[in-house]
């Protein structure tokens, strides 16, 4: 089985390391070109809460992988810790669910006050207290599959896809760049904020299959009450300790259709950000902005990070991206999936089934 990844955020570069261990298996991750994306800026936060279902099972799965995992902890550079999740009240329920990941606790709006400085939640307010989760780098995770792909003997050249064409002499894709020319059975393109404009290239509308969205956060000089890593449905706010007297911090912008690549960091943004960190965490002391990031980020339809096929193209092509922000933490399990999903359909014969017409792409700027 030919397996190429183009890509190679922590999306694609798990799903690559993933494929490679299978036997059987040759994999080609088609790298890019070094560039500013979401997995350098993401702030890798990781917990096993979230409130839907099948997000917060591959949440779950993946953090009890990494933590089981001495490798991917030094690799992933783990930093263990508690997460605090704030729910905004739900119409006439509960705001907490009924069914919460094991050690995780319930905590009322006195407990959040008094022990984290939560203060102003509305009426109905509660949170989730999880004593195990933290968070990782997502880049330094991604560069070390990377690094361990190469060494397994998976085929990691540099630069750009440029050309494609399915159905090929063999039934499957011809992938060419700029120095080389491949083939594999399938493609999967993890190519997060340029995805849709892959989908374009193949003449698949995008429509609303892939979003993008700027993601905007920065790390602060902080003292007084720091909090631990948390999420406040409330007023959108969350962040995470980065180090000594430091503190993350975000709000989600609302700057969708954004170029992929790199973002700029707004200053109004920035400053929305520590009205809602004062409102909401006045313990909170915040000084000089230290670090200030933006990246553009892909938003699909399920909300979270997921394999798909791309229509019309005959179980030849598939897309690996839609985190949504948050990719980090559903990534190891997302891409166990994926990996799982993309053999039982080149098992199966799928990838082979039917005779479309051949398209080729020529491109110049894709991942």
């Amino acid at each position: 089985m030919r397996i190429c990844v183009v890509g190679a955020g922590v999306a694609g570069a798990l799903l690559a390391w993933r494929l490679v261990a299978e036997h059987g298996v040759r994999v080609t991750l088609l790298t890019g070109a070094p560039r500013a994306d979401a997995t350098s800026a993401s702030g890798g936060l990781v917990r096993a809460f979230e409130r839907d279902p099948e997000m917060a099972r591959l949440a779950a799965l993946s953090l009890a992988e990494l933590r089981a995992s001495r490798t991917l902890r030094e690799w992933a550079a783990y930093r263990p810790g508690a997460s605090l999740y704030v729910l905004a009240p739900a119409d006439g329920a509960d705001a907490v669910p009924d069914v919460l990941p094991p050690a995780a606790e319930r905590c009322d709006r006195r407990r959040l006050a008094d022990e984290f400085g939560v203060q102003g939640l509305p009426e109905g307010a509660a949170g989730v207290l999880e004593p195990h989760a933290g968070h990782l780098s997502p880049d330094g995770l991604r560069r070390a599959a990377v690094i361990d792909l190469v060494a397994r003997g998976a085929d990691v050249p540099a630069g750009r896809l440029h050309a494609l064409t399915c159905d090929g002499p063999e039934g499957g894709v011809t992938y060419r760049t700029a120095t080389r020319e491949g083939t594999a059975d399938v493609l999967v393109a993890a190519t997060g904020a340029w995805t849709g404009r892959l989908l374009g290239s193949l003449g698949v509308p995008a429509g609303d299959t892939v979003r993008t969205k700027v993601v905007q956060c920065a790390v602060y000089r902080a003292g007084g009450l720091l909090p631990p890593a948390f999420v406040d449905e409330t007023s959108g706010l969350y962040g995470r300790p980065a180090g000594p007297g430091r503190m993350l911090l975000g709000l989600p912008t609302e700057r969708w259709g954004a170029e992929p690549g790199a973002a700029r960091f707004l200053d109004h943004e920035e400053r929305a950000v520590r009205t809602a960190a004062a409102r909401r965490l006045p313990g909170l002391s915040l000084g000089r902005l230290m670090r200030p990031v933006a990246a553009v980020d892909a938003y699909g339809p399920a909300g979270r990070l997921a394999l798909a096929p791309v229509p019309g193209a005959s179980g030849r092509l598939f897309t690996f991206t839609g985190g949504s922000g948050g990719s980090a933490k559903l990534a190891l399990a997302a891409s166990r999936e994926a990996a799982s999903g993309l053999l039982a359909c080149l098992s199966s014969g799928t990838s082979r089934s039917g005779r479309a017409p051949i398209t080729t792409i020529t491109r110049r700027e894709t991942s």
